[in-house]
């Protein structure tokens, strides 16, 4: 999709100075990147007047994923900032993730202006490689195209929230336009369809005569009405809710009724299997595991949208507002036959599926469920999480305690490595009145380690706990269950403490069971950026793998 260019006046504001003005009316704080040396210079400039921060990231692509989880905690627009060719193309893999983990975000690439058709040096087509990982493009040639930003600013924060990409031009950002031509303000946002009559019927008959019922909540349930209402629901209704791991914390871990996370898996498999009906509350499929829907009961669906891919047929499908639609699913709605040793038996269960091998072989070294279990227990009240790809999520994300949605922040849509540690600082520069706490696996620290020098340049809060294999465990795994040699699956060791005191964080190193308790703590109570470099025994990775998937 490509956003026609409206026409426009002549002077007055440059064309930065009206770009940076939409930030301001949309509530963005910061902007993420790499510059370069053309346009980029304007709009840090223009941002600068307006109390707007650049926050110089090392690579395009962690500059994204920081501008992403900015706008996921902050409720606003993320900006990723890079400059044309290279700069653009090393920030692609961030703004996939923006676009299937469901995050506003602009990105702006500079373009060369069309009197420099003769040049070929970093040129490509930027638009057409933008288009597939975002909902719009925008070029900005010159000032009259300057009233068409708003447009594609409001598009990239309509559900559902995605990417849009804007090229601008030296003659449209230091162009001159009248103030007065331009609207800064946000469009209303529009309202969500009103539910059929005969649909919201349709969905109480069924949950009324269903007595195992079973709600999956998704990442939809992360804005704070549709929450609140999935808690009024649960409640009411007396079932079990499983989360999927974007929709954790909508209802809190610590609820009897939250059973733990929905992978579609064995741990959950024998309860959704017996469940008479499935309620998916803002269940999106980007967060599904690449199988088939394997349950056959029937399933009422409520979600802000439509999909174009799902892996079920909904018997009843009630699109548009979550918390309008659980309303009135409510009104008159009896409790379920679900009994309360019945929750307690199946929370315990899952739980101890999540924990299966992970209890070490007693000669103090630490396994992967020994380092989730006891970091997520030393974390202090109010923490955020952010959790990389790779085996090592599965213990974090079932041991971790989410209370609130964005309590724990992870990509599921692209499932990208390399994420936790620049989302952790953007959530830290986001909302420093929480804590933040960064779980990675070597594999994806590596690929972004040069960030911990933007964290302890940005003076944030954290701390990274890496569980240190020297392996990319969770590919291993699959290697192993197909009968192949293990090959290519092994990294040369790292001293990530070393590492990180290099860019200035401080940085611990445990290798025995009896230390890691004390170094975890010392890194929380620091400062600043604090690596703790675990090294763990992978061996247990298998045994949970089965036991959560199947």
């Amino acid at each position: 999709m490509t956003i026609d260019s409206p026409t426009g006046a002549s002077a007055s504001l440059s064309g930065a100075q009206a770009l940076v003005a939409q930030f301001s009316a949309r509530g963005v704080r910061r902007i993420y990147g790499v510059p370069g040396g053309d346009c980029s210079l304007d709009i840090i400039a223009a941002a600068h007047e307006a109390g707007i921060a650049f926050v110089l990231a090392r690579t395009e692509n962690s500059a994204a994923m920081m501008a992403a989880a900015e706008a996921q905690i902050s409720g606003s627009l993320g900006v990723l900032l890079t400059t044309r060719g290279p700069g653009l193309a090393n920030g692609v893999n961030g703004v996939a993730c923006a676009m299937l983990d469901r995050c506003a975000l602009l990105v702006i690439s500079d373009g060369y202006e069309n009197e420099q058709a003769f040049v070929s040096h970093q040129r490509f087509d930027q638009q057409r490689l933008m288009e597939p990982i975002t909902k719009a493009t925008l070029r900005v040639e010159s000032p009259q195209a300057l009233p068409a930003i708003g447009a594609l600013l409001d598009l990239a924060m309509t559900r559902p929230h995605g990417p849009v990409y804007l090229e601008v031009t030296g003659q449209g950002m230091r162009g001159k336009v009248p103030a007065a031509s331009l609207r800064a303000e946000p469009a209303p946002c529009a309202a969500l369809p009103p539910h059929a009559s005969d649909t919201v019927s349709a969905a109480r008959v069924a949950m009324a005569k269903s007595r195992r019922p079973v709600i999956i909540a998704g990442l939809q349930t992360r804005e704070p009405k549709a929450a609140e209402a999935l808690r009024r629901l649960a409640k009411q209704w007396g079932c079990p809710v499983f989360a999927t791991y974007m929709g954790k914390g909508a209802l809190a871990d610590t609820d009897p009724q939250m059973m733990g996370h929905f992978m579609a898996g064995g741990a959950e498999d024998e309860t959704l299997k017996s469940a008479d009906l499935v309620l998916t509350f803002g269940l999106d499929p980007i967060e599904l595991l690449p199988k088939p829907w394997r349950y056959q009961a029937p399933v009422i669906e409520l979600a802000t949208h439509a999909f174009a891919r799902n892996h079920f047929t909904p018997a009843v499908a009630l699109v548009g507002d979550l918390a309008d639609a659980a309303s009135q699913l409510a009104e008159g709605l009896a409790a379920s036959a679900w009994k309360d040793n019945d929750l307690a038996s199946l929370k315990t269960h899952m739980r101890d599926r999540a924990g299966v091998g992970g209890e070490g072989q007693g000669d103090g070294t630490i396994t992967p469920t020994q380092l989730a279990r006891t970091a997520c227990g030393l974390l202090p009240d109010g923490v955020r999480i952010a959790v990389d790809a790779g085996a090592h999520m599965l213990p974090v994300m079932a041991f971790f305690e989410a209370q609130q949605p964005f309590d724990a922040l992870i990509s599921r849509g692209l499932a990208t490595m390399a994420y936790a540690l620049p989302s952790a600082i953007g959530a830290a520069l986001a909302d420093p009145s929480h804590p933040v706490v960064a779980f990675t696996g070597d594999g994806g620290l590596m690929m972004c380690a040069s960030e911990l020098a933007t964290a302890a340049q940005a003076g944030c809060k954290l701390t990274v706990i890496v569980f240190n294999d020297s392996a990319i465990a969770m590919i291993g795994v699959k290697q192993n269950q197909r009968g192949l040699e293990r090959l290519g699956m092994d990294y040369s060791p790292t001293d990530f403490a070393a590492v990180a005191r290099g860019y200035g964080c401080e940085g611990f190193n445990v290798a025995r069971e009896g230390e890691l308790a004390d170094t975890i703590r010392k890194a929380l109570a620091a400062a600043g950026p604090a690596v703790v470099d675990v090294k763990v025994d992978p061996s247990s990775y298998p045994a949970q793998m089965r036991s959560l998937r199947g």
